[in-house]
């Protein structure tokens, strides 16, 4: 009933891929859904050659475009549409004000009006989009509208690589509002006055966004070398004779590993501080309830409980397959395991198409 509940409050497209494209790592997701489950069509991840793509700029148009090409081949998804996203950091988001009689043309032409006087110097080389959020707090003969822009040269490289690759981009999306999109699957049983945060903590970046009463209240990313931790990870656990598998079967051997212990301490704790001070120095009056870990890094045993121990917060792996079904082919298990990494990847599969 709550995903039937969901699905009804939301109009998704069961055509879209979602698609996650990193500095070493590409990954893809389809999910389809009907009124009572969803179900994962198929999914891939890859690993990228090093200095393919560095510091989000494509180096080698023809590699990556293998790469693509073979994923989808392999997922037999043909020219697919593709929802794929861009890091918040690289957006520009203001929350203006309007008029509640505007009609929709009316809406677009002062979105264009406020892009051009809140940002001069660059609204001729960008991208725009907008939505109305609803009536303001403030005033309930004004709307409040949010604008959305991004410069055009960190977004074409992305669309001429679909291109290449003979997919479709439908829906340029910023990692924030895929990430909400799913983590409101992922909480459907927590009550909505809780606050909850998703940490996706990636190879480069680290981003944290917290839900409340069902809105977005708060996101910001990091740089985060995640590769550092998870490089040192692995070879530890090598010489221990041990490997990354399932992060929570791994958990009681490691649970006495003072050496695990301490590359976690030294490549987290600091960040941990860093970005929790900085959310609350942002919203005081806000406590945090729990933790949703998901991303790259989220795949290293016991991180969830360093990361509960380190900030008392409750902290869980993100799986948002967990009551779905699987097509014919998907390899359940290795979903399973890499689950935590597909957030994104998830939330843009279930990207809305006007």
């Amino acid at each position: 009933m709550l995903l039937q509940h969901w699905l009804k409050q939301h109009s998704f497209n069961n055509n879209l891929v979602g698609l996650d494209i990193e500095s070493d790592v590409i990954k893809l997701l389809k999910v389809t859904y009907t009124e009572s489950q969803q179900k994962v069509e198929s999914f891939a991840i890859s690993s990228l050659p090093t200095g393919a793509i560095v510091k989000d700029e494509i180096k080698d148009y023809d590699t990556v475009v293998t790469v693509l090409k073979d994923m989808f081949s392999q997922c037999h998804l043909g020219n697919s549409s593709i929802a794929l996203a861009i890091p918040r950091s690289s957006a520009i988001i203001k929350t203006v004000t309007i008029d509640n009689r505007l009609n929709e043309a009316e809406i677009e032409s002062r979105a264009w009006v406020e892009a051009n006087r809140n940002f001069p110097e660059l609204v001729g080389d960008i991208y725009l989009d907008f939505n109305v959020l609803g009536p303001s707090a403030q005033d309930s003969s004004q709307l409040d509208l949010i604008l959305v822009a991004c410069r055009k040269e960190q977004i074409d490289p992305y669309l001429e690589l679909l291109r290449q690759s003979n997919l479709d981009a439908k829906i340029v999306d910023v990692n924030c509002y895929a990430l909400e999109r799913a983590l409101s699957v992922v909480t459907q049983k927590i009550p909505s006055s809780e606050a909850v945060a998703l940490l996706n903590l990636n190879f480069t970046l680290s981003t944290l966004i917290i839900t409340q009463e069902e809105k977005l209240i708060y996101a910001h990313d990091h740089s985060y070398d995640g590769l550092r931790l998870i490089t040192q990870i692995r070879k530890h656990l090598h010489d221990e004779g041990k490997h990354i598998a399932d992060p929570i079967e791994e958990q009681a051997s490691l649970a006495d590993d003072a050496t695990y212990a301490e590359i976690l301490k030294e490549n987290l704790s600091s960040h941990l501080r860093h970005t929790m001070h900085f959310f609350y120095s942002s919203r005081p009056n806000i406590t945090i309830q729990k933790i949703i870990l998901a991303g790259d890094c989220a795949t290293i045993p016991n991180l969830t409980s360093y990361i509960q121990q380190e900030t008392n917060i409750e902290t869980a792996l993100a799986n948002p397959f967990a009551n779905m079904a699987f097509a014919w082919g998907v390899d359940s298990k290795k979903l399973k395991a890499h689950a935590p990494t597909l957030m994104l990847c998830y939330g843009l599969a279930l990207s809305k198409l006007d």
